[in-house]
């Protein structure tokens, strides 16, 4: 019957208007909740039913129904707040959040309220963890697959690998001098001469040929000062000079040494000239016919003195055999033989100060038992083969020393102050940290050289703090080598007291300045080996690094700065192991500290400066600026956000860590997605599989750090719906009632 249909009818409006006015509903309760996404709902008509007209078949409605529900995903207005951890999505996408304990759990939202956990975890209010990408400290970038995100609540220490410090030393300071006074007695017209030695700044030895003619009647002099001897290259000459003092210039290091003979007397007695200093060179010669030579395979030995530093004689004795076969030498140096001597050096009772077996080289150097001082010792001058007689005596001849001290020489660790104040001219401080992020003070001590434009440095550590191998060895200065098929070993045993005045010393070297103050060049500086405590050279004369440092450790690091090798955690290396490569000295050796140092000049087929560099201008010493890479460990203080979504930690040790990376995802129909509560959606087969991605790539929004988004309802527009639907309801509510009505009016007809 007709009006039964439409009683129908009006219910389905009425149905479906209620479900309008749920949707309204539902849409203002939820207008300050955060990130909420309305829903619009749409009606359709139902099918309809053919009736007869006169006209013909014709379509009556049934009613309406709801057509469709969905949410809108238009962007919601922001709400800045305090907590860097709330997180708005500027743009598409959706944050993923897995519920803890499950496999595939998980949910999208856009709701960016999240909190750090007692677990370190970033979760939702529900407690579901965030996803992202973890960041790797060094490269910047995001490493692994998306879990978990975890936030560090400390930060590990990180050894210094790295320092910079930038200063200007004054080019008003006075280059250093260094002065031969001479002593003797010479008489009118006659000449006299000596020969001594001068140790550069690069330890290179120079003999040095002086030969002086005195006029007494003019009260002048002739000088030739050579190299190598009387027949030697000359490095100064004068005539007819009245000046008692004059100036030679090093060949290779260009040093100006001043040869002072104003002490000489003239009187009667024998002509004579002498230099001071302790006697620092021993050249060994053959004591035989011109064409006559060492006898080969045997031991042979020479017995000779060397005045110390204090004027006292040390009884030294020199062990030498030339084998044949190999064309190599074995030797040896000891300190108060026996006597008389015995066969060979096995049976020697005295101290052995170095020796060395299968070497090719006709020198060595050891240091006076108990002391400092370096004594090199030459053989190059004993003939192997000739036509005369093989023969087994040997001849010496002494030299004077004269050094030039260096910061290196005079640092001595055994000291209170291991280097006087007077030493230097400029130091600047630093802290660096170890492994462990123990820190330790660094000190850069910088001085004048007898070079023009040339300044050293001293790089050190607190002695008491420097756990190098070699500061614990009782013997450290041990080598062992493989030339091809033969096996070389040199041991120094006289190098403890050495190794323990250095003991804190990390780096030696030079620094050549231009016209404008800029360094042009860094040139013969030195490690020290961390197994041996013997130095090292990195950069040669000319400045360039060397290829293969004798430690197995590069000359300049990946930066091109300088390398100097630090232990502050008593490493243990192996005992006489092979020089030449780091796997050489043990698998330990590769936890030894690594350190470049910037002075603001790195090597790159030549040294190149930065913007920021050491110079030498006309103005005082000063520090311009340092800094190491290196941190203590450290408490999260503190993170913050940015609109790439990496999450980064501030520790109380000054780290600024990217730790974390948010993860977006996106939906090609998000509006399919289902909606489960807690302001949750879940992914259904309507809404397609997630499109992850980071934060502003691929379509995905940006992240809005300190913010959340607040719902997209539009209260407005809310109830002027609300109206509509209300109208609608109130209509098809009359339907109903005068439907009724003539329904009535139909059961009264009986009547």
């Amino acid at each position: 019957m007709a009006l039964t249909d439409a009683l129908f009818t009006g219910t389905s409006g009425l149905k479906s208007l209620g479900h309008g006015m749920s949707v309204v509903g539902d849409n203002v309760a939820n207008l300050n909740t955060t990130a909420f996404k309305g829903a619009r709902v749409t009606f359709q008509d139902v099918m309809a039913q053919s009736i007869n007209t006169a006209s013909g078949s014709g379509q009556l409605g049934r009613g309406a129904t709801v057509q469709a529900l969905y949410p809108t995903f238009g962007q919601g207005s922001f709400e800045s707040t305090a907590s860097p951890t709330d997180l708005a999505i500027a743009g598409n996408g959706f944050f993923m959040v897995k519920e803890p304990g499950s496999t595939g759990n998980v949910f999208y939202t856009r709701d960016g309220q999240f909190t750090v956990d007692k677990n370190g975890y970033l979760v939702n209010p529900a407690g579901f963890r965030v996803q992202g990408w973890q960041i790797d400290e060094n490269t910047g970038d995001i490493t692994g697959a998306i879990t978990d995100i975890r936030i560090d609540r400390t930060s590990s220490p990180v050894a210094t690998s790295k320092i910079d410090v930038i200063t200007n030393l004054d080019a008003r300071e006075e280059l250093e001098s260094i002065i031969v006074n001479l002593n003797g007695d010479v008489d009118d017209g006659n000449t006299v001469n000596t020969t001594f030695v001068i140790r550069d700044v690069n330890g290179v030895d120079h003999k040095i040929y002086v030969e002086l003619t005195y006029n007494a009647t003019l009260n002048k002099w002739d000088y030739t000062f050579r190299e190598n001897g009387p027949s030697g290259a000359v490095l100064a000459q004068g005539t007819g000079v009245t000046s008692t003092r004059a100036t030679l210039q090093l060949p290779d290091t260009k040093e100006n040494v001043i040869i002072d003979w104003s002490a000489l007397t003239h009187t009667s007695s024998p002509d004579s000239l002498s230099a001071p200093g302790r006697e620092g060179r021993v050249e060994i010669s053959l004591s035989g016919g011109a064409n006559d030579y060492l006898q080969n395979d045997t031991w042979v030995y020479r017995d000779f003195t060397v005045k110390d530093a204090n004027g006292t004689d040390r009884n030294l004795r020199i062990w030498l055999y030339y084998d044949s076969g190999d064309s190599r030498w074995d030797y040896y140096v000891v300190e108060n033989p026996t006597t008389p001597a015995p066969a060979d050096p096995t049976g020697e009772g005295g101290t052995i100060l170095a020796q060395g077996t299968n070497v090719a080289d006709t020198s060595a150097w050891f240091f006076l038992d108990g002391t400092t001082q370096m004594v090199t010792i030459d053989w190059s001058q004993v003939p192997t083969s000739g036509t005369g007689t093989a023969v087994t005596t040997l001849a010496d001849t002494e030299y004077p020393l004269q050094e030039i001290p260096t910061l290196f020489d005079r640092w001595d660790a055994r000291n209170e102050t291991p280097l006087a104040s007077t030493e230097y001219t400029y130091r600047t401080t630093l802290t660096i940290y170890d492994s462990l992020g123990t820190p330790h003070e660094i000190t850069i001590y910088y001085d004048t050289t007898t070079r023009d434009n040339t300044y050293e440095f001293l790089v050190t550590c607190n002695p008491s703090e420097d756990q190098r191998d070699f500061v614990r060895d009782t013997d450290p200065m041990q080598w062992t080598t493989e030339e091809g098929n033969i096996t070389v070993t040199r041991e120094v045993q006289s190098g403890n007291t050495f190794a323990q005045s250095k003991r804190g010393v990390l780096m030696y070297g030079r620094l050549a300045f231009d016209n404008q103050g800029n360094v042009k060049v860094f040139y013969e500086t030195y490690r020290l080996d961390a197994n041996t405590g013997a130095p090292v050279r990195i950069i040669n004369t000319s400045g360039v690094p060397v290829a293969d440092p004798t430690d197995g450790f590069e000359a300049t690091g990946a930066n091109g700065y300088p390398l100097l090798i630090a232990d502050f955690l008593g490493i243990d290396l192996v005992d006489n192991r092979p020089a030449g490569s780091e796997q050489d000295q043990g698998a330990n050796a590769k936890a030894l500290q690594q350190i470049e140092l910037n002075f603001g000049y790195y090597y790159k087929d030549s040294w190149r400066s930065e913007s920021v560099r050491t110079t030498q201008y006309a103005t005082s010493n000063s520090t311009i600026f340092y800094d190491q890479n290196g941190f203590g460990p450290g408490s999260l203080e503190s993170l913050s956000v940015d609109t790439d979504g990496v999450i980064t930690g501030h520790y109380s040790n000054g780290r600024v860590i990217p730790l974390w990376m948010v993860a977006l995802a996106n939906f090609n129909a998000p509006e399919r997605l289902d909606k489960v509560g807690g302001n949750l959606f879940r992914e259904t087969t309507g809404s397609g599989p997630p499109i992850t991605g980071k934060p502003r790539t691929n379509g995905l929004g940006s992240i809005a750090p300190n913010s959340l988004e607040q719902s997209n309802v539009d209260l407005g527009e809310q109830f002027v719906k609300m109206i509509i639907f209300q109208r609608g309801f109130q209509a098809d509510a009359r339907i109903i009632t005068v439907t009724d009505t003539m329904l009535d009016e139909l059961i009264n007809l009986k009547r």
